[in-house]
């Protein structure tokens, strides 16, 4: 590993953008899909959710090359109503159709006041709070969700069953930022158990079943055998399928086991859905007014009554949000092992991984 790679450094907003939309050209997405993905990934690192932002272009690059992802493909609307639409992915980047799909929700709102969109033939498409944002940057509240190939257990089952499906919603504020709130379903997230296992860390015992479906706390095997849990068992159980069905099947996308990983087999289309819903709040009170109301909500929740110890109360994406004026001023703190595979990304497709100096 180079020195530039060895510890966490801070790198600048724009400079991670233009490199990640450059290796992106190179493997093949059109100008504008590299932008559009780019700027999902880069925006999720200024969230701090690393393992959703730039640390997956890698293994983007290498679905691409191998066929899973379409590098030509185009999202193409079906059909749709007034109030919905479905849009054909076509196997290629998720990122681009998934934007289309929340803009033309939003669109529609404007005139039914909620409405719903859905992408069939989908791939991975990073962050779903990035979608619900979109939104409630337009005053709108947006919902995002996806289905995931299955790597969850459900109450009673032993193995994969069903995905960790995310999802994520987005809450217009007036002079407070957008309440946001962005989820799997499982109990805690893959990236984390992963990176517990090379501190040599232990886990609870409700994060994971071995071979027999009964919780573990024994990595050693993992993640060639358990499957994750649910979060709070039959509930995170219930939402899941909930994304499965307005995400999956109504979209005519895959299902649980038709889905396919597009790290562990990325030669394959992973034939995901997403579903989008807007709602235009403005429809039913004036912007204004819902505004302030939004403010009175998060100021009334940040003024409860503090627990012995705590300092502060956040309300949802409030964290995030923070983390990302931070990133926009000082540049955003990647770990190591995403420097890492971003260098190895810009090594394989050409890319002078300098850009990111």
């Amino acid at each position: 590993m180079s020195k530039k790679t060895s510890g966490d450094r801070r790198i600048a907003v724009q400079k991670l953008n233009s490199f990640c939309v450059e290796v992106l050209m190179k493997a093949g997405l059109t100008t504008a899909n590299a932008k559009t993905t780019a700027d999902v990934l880069v925006m999720t690192d200024t969230w701090g959710t690393f393992s959703h932002g730039t640390g997956a272009l890698l293994n983007y690059t290498h679905a691409l090359q191998a066929g899973g992802i379409d590098r030509s493909a185009q999202p193409e609307v079906l059909s749709e109503g007034p109030s919905w639409a479905i849009i054909d992915g076509r196997s290629g980047r998720g990122m681009p159709s998934c934007c289309m799909a929340m803009n033309l929700a939003i669109e529609k709102a404007r005139t039914c006041t909620i409405a719903w969109t859905g992408v069939r033939n989908g791939s991975h498409f990073g962050e779903a709070g990035y979608y619900a944002n979109l939104a409630a940057d337009q005053n709108v509240i947006g919902i995002a969700m996806s289905n995931a190939d299955p790597n969850m257990t459900i109450p009673g089952t032993r193995g994969h069953t069903i995905g960790n499906n995310p999802l994520a919603y987005a809450v217009p504020a007036g002079k407070e930022r957008p309440i946001l709130l962005d989820i799997a379903l499982s109990a805690v997230a893959y990236g984390k158990i992963t990176a517990m296992k090379t501190q040599g860390q232990s886990i609870p015992l409700n994060w994971i079943t071995d071979t027999d479906g009964l919780p573990t706390n024994d990595l050693s095997n993992w993640p060639a055998t358990g499957s994750m849990m649910p979060m709070a068992g039959h509930k995170g159980y219930g939402i899941a399928i909930l994304v499965e069905v307005l995400a999956g099947l109504m979209t005519g996308a895959g299902l649980l086991g038709e889905l396919k990983s597009w790290v562990f087999t990325p030669g394959e289309k992973a034939s995901l859905g997403q579903g989008f819903i807007a709602i235009n709040v403005g429809a039913l009170l004036p912007v204004e007014s819902f505004q302030q109301r939004v403010d009175s909500l998060i100021r009334q929740l940040r003024q409860a009554p503090k627990a012995k110890g705590s300092d502060r109360i956040y309300v949802p994406g409030e964290i995030e949000w923070e983390r990302r004026e931070d990133c926009l001023r000082n540049g955003i703190p990647l770990p190591a092992a995403v420097l890492a595979s971003l260098y190895r990304a810009g090594e394989e497709r050409g890319v002078d991984p300098n850009l990111l100096d």
